[in-house]
């Protein structure tokens, strides 16, 4: 039993890494997509306009032939607008500047466009799919290739941020173009080899006219596949899409000649009776979650989706509750749209409602876009309500399962699990709203973005703060602090600005710099004759990360012995092995470790027997509790176990002579604090290490 338990937990944890792994670049075609809405909105709303002219019996050679030109324009821009929308989303994952990642990618389609040609309309339908994917892999390459130091033109921000980002991107942009190029030539060359445009064409030649039930099955089938993966279906189906377009021309232009529309299965029929509140005809799902559910939760995000279902949108539905990867709700929205074809198609042959003529877009407006596409059929508006009502009962049975399972779930898997019990909801209503959470993510990485982009006017700098051995009282190092001043010369210390570049994830990119700076502030001292140890804070995904180590061990070997690196507790607690071949590196080319604010960490000393720890930094909190005699018993031990293991110890936030004497009666001791200096300039520290005697 103990074996089986096991084995199921193993495997819920690989599920939900596998779909955690799946979910981020699904996560941003998703929301690439949301963000597109307004784009094919407008596309159909012009579609639309057509229709509403040719009802109203407005007919204007002129303007007809310019919408017709605008709306083709449109669908020929949708794989750059495709490329453009989710490369931005994956920007941001990546942490790069969208702007230029967004134009390279527009770029790229564009690239692969060239490169396979425009033999036939299957190419056309292939570029759709290169807009979708094409991010997926382009912006991690890029986010990859600039990390190279040969990739970097610009160090600086001299020139301002925006320059540095779009310079140090033009290397990078341009080897991936090379392999999107090489990509396409594979593409083109499967295309060709596996006949793909026959099978593209097969498509296109589905026999709508005289199998409407089995034609339009195999459409609506498609469609809520490629939904429940995430997959915009309507424009992944183009290939299916103009044969429905062409039937309804043929309806179109036999009742302008006075006769009867002979094709039941055509784009408006779609539209009107299959797709009814969008893919999957979910607006029924809609009011019977309002009407039947027991969640609060997807009660409002039933509620929030009403107005936009009457227009045959349902995003929102979709990754709101979610229909995407949730297996509870597959098989009805597999099934609805089934059932409404076969159903539509039963009761247009029965001549109960009129068989549409007139284009209606999939967005257009429910029941007007019923009444306008069979010329004013009241029968069609009614039917339209019937559909819905229809389809309230058809997801019922499978509503009620949901609530069910929520109270009786047993095991938890986050990416998959889109029900809450009871307690859940009255304390968090929407808080699993992956629409919702995703927007959050984003206004806070963009809040981030904000605070990074204030700095690109703000300048960094280096202050030193001297090391004094209580031997000696003489400068036997300093340590480096990193600090920022604005335009107006108002200096801000860390604990103001570093919470921002640890959320941004770039506390590697500071650690890198001030070892650089360091470097050089060495090598000016030693040309003006003063030859002392800089004490250098990394953190630790720095220490753990072997490139980031190649670099600083590369730097600092110029100078072997002048740089100690200082890490936290924390540091240690990371892959052993990973952590302990750092140290390694770093005694190889003379640098010392320290561990910083010795004694606040995470209590755990057995590190100090795993690593070769060179000194301990004991906190200042230990000296200020001096004045109490626990105090002090807790300071003598920590001396105690340094000394015992033959490491040096540096003692800080020393502040007052009473501090000072009492650490001073300890042996072998360095002290930093107020009571010798503050941190200061290079130019200052040089002064100041003159007036005291340099060991």
């Amino acid at each position: 039993m103990k074996n089986n338990n096991s084995m199921q937990h193993l495997f819920t944890k690989l599920v939900s890494r596998t779909v955690e792994g799946l979910w981020s670049p699904l996560r941003a075609v998703r929301d690439g997509m949301l963000w597109l809405v307004p784009c094919l909105i407008l596309s159909n709303t012009l579609v639309f306009t057509s229709s509403l002219l040719d009802f109203f019996g407005f007919y204007v050679p002129t303007l007809q032939e310019n919408l017709t030109q605008l709306i083709d324009m449109l669908v020929g821009l949708y794989p750059y607008f495709f490329a453009a929308s989710i490369s931005s989303m994956f920007a941001i994952y990546w942490r790069l500047p969208r702007p230029p990642v967004v134009i390279l990618n527009m770029a790229y389609v564009a690239v692969t466009a060239q490169v396979m040609g425009s033999e036939d309309k299957a190419v056309d339908t292939l570029l759709l799919f290169v807009g979708l994917t094409l991010p997926l892999y382009a912006v991690p390459l890029l986010s990859k290739i600039k990390r190279f130091r040969w990739t970097r033109i610009l160090n600086s921000e001299i020139a301002g941020k925006p320059v540095k980002d779009s310079m140090n991107l033009m290397l990078p942009g341009v080897i991936v173009a090379g392999l999107v190029a090489v990509v396409a030539m594979g593409i083109s060359w499967v295309y060709h080899l596996f006949d793909v445009g026959i099978m593209l064409q097969t498509l296109h030649n589905t026999d709508f006219e005289n199998s409407p039930i089995e034609s339009g099955a195999i459409f609506a089938s498609l469609n809520s596949v490629l939904w429940f993966l995430g997959i915009h279906g309507y424009y992944a189906l183009t290939p299916l899409v103009e044969p429905l377009v062409h039937a309804l021309e043929i309806n179109r232009t036999t009742v302008m000649a006075g006769g009867e529309a002979p094709n039941v299965m055509n784009l408006s029929t779609m539209a009107l009776f299959v797709f009814v509140g969008g893919a999957g005809s979910t607006l029924g799902l809609s009011f019977a979650v309002l009407m039947f559910s027991k969640s609060t939760k997807m009660r409002l995000i039933a509620l929030t989706s009403i107005p936009l279902g009457l227009f045959n949108i349902n995003e929102l539905l979709l990754f709101g509750l979610p229909i995407i990867f949730n297996l509870r709700l597959f098989l009805p929205f597999l099934l609805t749209p089934l059932i409404n074809v076969w159903v539509a198609v039963l009761v247009l042959n029965s001549g109960l409602v009129t068989i549409p003529y007139t284009l209606a877009p999939l967005t257009s407006p429910v029941v007007i876009n019923a009444y306008i596409a069979t010329g004013g059929d009241i029968a069609a508006v009614i039917f339209q309500i019937a559909i819905v009502v229809m389809n309230i009962f058809v997801y019922l049975p499978f509503l009620k399962m949901v609530d069910e399972q929520a109270s009786k779930q047993n095991v938890y898997l986050p990416s998959l699990d889109t029900t809450y019990t009871r307690k859940e909801e009255e304390a968090y209503v929407l808080s699993y709203d992956p629409v919702r959470e995703s927007l959050l993510r984003l206004r806070e990485i963009e809040v981030t973005q904000l605070h990074m982009e204030s700095f690109s006017h703000r300048e960094f700098f280096l202050e030193f703060q001297p090391q004094i051995s209580c031997d000696t009282r003489r400068v036997v190092g300093v340590e480096a602090l990193i600090r920022v001043k604005d335009q107006q010369g108002n200096v801000e210390l860390p604990g103001d600005f570093l919470p921002v570049f640890e959320k941004a994830q770039m506390m590697s990119d500071i650690d890198m710099w001030v070892v650089d700076k360091c470097v050089e502030q060495c090598q000016q001292w030693m040309a003006q004759g003063l030859e002392i140890p800089i004490s250098v804070n990394i953190t630790a995904d720095t220490l753990s990360d072997k490139h980031r180590m190649d670099r600083i061990v590369t730097t600092i070997s110029s100078i072997p012995g002048l740089i100690h690196i200082e890490i936290t507790e924390g540091a240690l607690l990371g892959n052993e092995k990973t952590v302990g071949d750092s140290i390694r590196r770093l005694h190889k080319v003379g640098a010392s470790v320290h561990i910083d604010d010795f004694g606040t960490g995470y209590s755990s000393l057995s590190y100090l027997n795993r690593f070769d720890i060179d000194a301990l930094k004991i906190d200042q909190s230990f000296v200020r509790a001096l004045a109490d005699e626990k105090g002090k018993k807790v300071f003598n031990g920590l001396i105690a176990i340094a000394h015992e293991l033959g490491m040096k110890i540096i003692v800080e936030g020393v502040e007052t002579q009473e501090q000072y004497n009492y650490v001073a009666k300890k042996h072998d001791v360095k002290v930093q604090g107020w009571y010798f200096a503050r941190s200061m300039g290079a130019s200052d520290f040089f002064d100041y290490s003159e007036r005291y005697a340099r060991a």
